[in-house]
Order: structure tokens, then sequence, then C-alpha cells
């Protein structure tokens, strides 16, 4: 097995152009070595790469390094969940949209999703997302087909369909990876067991070990952040999240059943700066919760379940963090949304675009 790994490995890094330049005899010396490892003809190529394809149920195994936030979620217990429905029509309209080029019910459809973000605080954002479920993923494909000067290539065995930074790909029947070029393909050197994927990214892995865990199982949304100095110039410069001036890494947790939990955990070089950051937040939500408006609203109700705290270094922890958490119970919860959904009536959102009309897919749908 280590053999044919180091040949899919040569192979990939000749295909990506980052091998030695080759004579045309080197070439078929390369091809002709490449077909005695693995079989003789495309089908018998295809068939060893698929034979070592990873599993698809830990879709952040899948997500390539480098990436500076990453949003994991099981929609399994969302699903269950009432408020869910309430909330994703709370979307703004766009998200909605794109969501709906996934699946046909996201809720229903839809089984797991973990996203990734890299490039934050810089003009080169990039977002590589897997999906994971019963999916539309001709409409998906088409998506990018229907574009000008989209093309159809192979990579690996696989599909890819893409345009510009953008492009899609099937790992299989349930999964499928959007994102730029390089993160497409890096996600499937990762499926087809190549290289590996965040788990092996020790800051990241970190960052998410520090998220708070549920009373059963794991909490179905995680996310962990890395604060580059990019991000916290951005941050500072826009006047927001001041009191992660000097915070480290981020981690999320939320958690749901009666009403919703939220666990946040921050990293953060010495006490002190935990310390005023606890300041800082204690601050701004007695000052929200004492405008007028929150007041003449009743909404200063919904700020007070909100506690902080900061908590030293220590053996099981690598670094000061400040923890805050907040508890919305149910009944609460549920006259929050009733308040929300009476405020959208006064400021309704535009009408959705016309679909655009559909041509021919390559992927097969659902």
């Amino acid at each position: 097995m280590a053999g044919r790994q180091a040949k899919l490995m040569q192979m990939r890094r000749f295909l990506r152009g980052q091998g030695p330049r080759l004579t045309l005899l080197g070439l078929l010396a390369v091809t002709m070595a490449g077909l005695s490892g693995l079989g003789c003809g495309p089908r018998a190529i295809r068939a060893d790469l698929e034979h070592h394809n990873l599993s698809d149920e830990d879709l952040l195994a899948l997500l390539p390094q480098g990436q500076e936030v990453v949003v994991d979620i099981e929609v399994g217990p969302l699903r269950a969940w009432l408020p869910s429905r309430q909330l994703l029509e709370l979307l703004p309209e766009s998200a909605r949209a794109k969501l709906s080029d996934v699946a046909k019910d996201p809720l229903s459809d839809v089984d797991a999703l973990c996203l990734g973000l890299r490039g934050l605080g810089t003009d080169g954002l990039e977002a590589t997302l897997l999906v994971r479920g019963r999916l539309l993923r001709s409409k998906l494909w088409q998506s990018v087909v229907s574009e000008p000067n989209s093309r159809e290539v192979t990579y690996h065995g696989m599909p890819i369909a893409e345009v510009e930074q953008r492009s899609v790909a099937q790992l299989n029947d349930q999964t499928v990876v959007i994102g730029s070029r390089l993160q497409v393909r890096q996600t499937i050197d990762i499926f087809r067991g190549v290289d590996h994927g965040v788990r092996k990214q020790p800051a990241l892995v970190s960052a998410l070990a520090m998220a708070p865990g549920a009373r059963q199982g794991r909490p179905p949304i995680l996310a962990a952040v890395l604060l580059s100095p990019e991000l916290h110039k951005r941050a500072h410069d826009a006047g927001v999240l001041r009191v992660l001036d000097e915070a480290q890494s981020l981690a999320v947790a939320i958690a749901v059943g009666d009403g919703f939990d939220i666990g946040v955990v921050a990293s953060y070089p010495v006490l002190s700066g935990a310390v005023d950051a606890v300041s800082q937040l204690k601050a701004q939500a007695a000052e929200l919760a004492g405008r007028p408006l929150t007041k003449l609203l009743n909404l200063d109700r919904f700020v007070s379940p909100l506690v902080a705290v900061a908590v030293p270094q220590s053996a099981k922890r690598a670094t000061p963090e400040l923890h805050l958490a907040y508890r919305l119970p149910g009944d609460d919860l549920a006259e929050l949304l009733r308040r929300v959904t009476e405020l959208r009536k006064y400021f309704p959102s535009a009408a959705p675009k016309a679909d655009a009309a559909p041509s021919q897919p390559a992927l097969q749908s659902h």
C-alpha cells in the first residue's frame, strides 16, 4: 500500500506541475511505471484510486489544511429541533437561495456540512464547503457549467466542473465539495488517501479541542477560528470584536434541546488579556440591556443570561482562556422568535429572482 501511495503522490505532483520537467521518453517511462503499479487501463487505475478512498463520515477530515475558520455541523439533531425551521427562515434571502441550490429541503436532505475559510482579513478570502446528504447534484453542476468559459475536467478519476476560481466535484453518491480549483483538487487528494486534511493541522485541532462539550454526544454545531494578524487589524480598524484584540484562537459550540446553549472559549497569551475581555463584555452587555429601546421592547431579559469568566492557565489549559456561556430556555426562545417575526413584517425582503433556464446536467440528482 505504501508503494501505491507513493506513486499516487508522484502522479499528483506531476499533474499539478510541481515535479521535474520530463522529456517525451521520460513522460512515457513515468506513465508505464504508474500503469505497471496500478493495473492496466483507465478502469484499473480508477478502481485502484477508489480502493483507497476515505470515509465521508468525518467531513472535517476531508477539508484541506491551511484553514483559518472551520464550521462543522451535524444536521440530525437540528432536524429534530422544532425551532430550526423558524431560524432557517430568518436567514437572508441570498443565503437561503444558495442552500436551495444544494438541497431541496436543507433540514431534511442534508445530513452534515463542513465549511472552511482561509485568507480572513484579506482580499483573497477562500471558502470550501463539503456537504453530505440527498443533494441536488445536477443543479450544483449546472450552476457552474452554465457560466461562460466554464469547463469540465477529470482529476484522479473524478469529474470537476469549474469556472474561474469556483469548482464543484462529487466525491461519491452523497457528498460534494464546492470551492476554489485548488481547494477542490486538494479535497480529492485527501479523499483518495494521498494527502492529509485539517485533522493534521495542530493549531486548528487545538482550537477545536477548546470547544465545550454536550451532555450527550457532541454539540451539533462546532466552530474554530485562528485569529491571524490580518484579521486582528481588519477587525480593530472596523471597531468590532475589540474583546478579541489579544486573543489567539476561538472555539464555539452550540447545543440544542429545551432552547439552546452557546459556549465560547477564547485563548489569550496572558491572563490579563482574558480579564480585560471579560470586563469589556460585561460593560457592553450592561450598556445594551440599559438602552431605552431595549427596555421599551422588553428585550433586556434576553441579554441577562450572558455569563463571562476568565480562567487561568492550568495542567488542562495551555493558555489562559475567556469562557463565555449563553443559555436561552425554550419558552424565552419562542418569545424571541415571535418578536423577530413580527418585526420582519415591517422590513420585507426583496422578491427572489427567477431561476436561469436549465441546461443539460452532468451529475445525477437524487
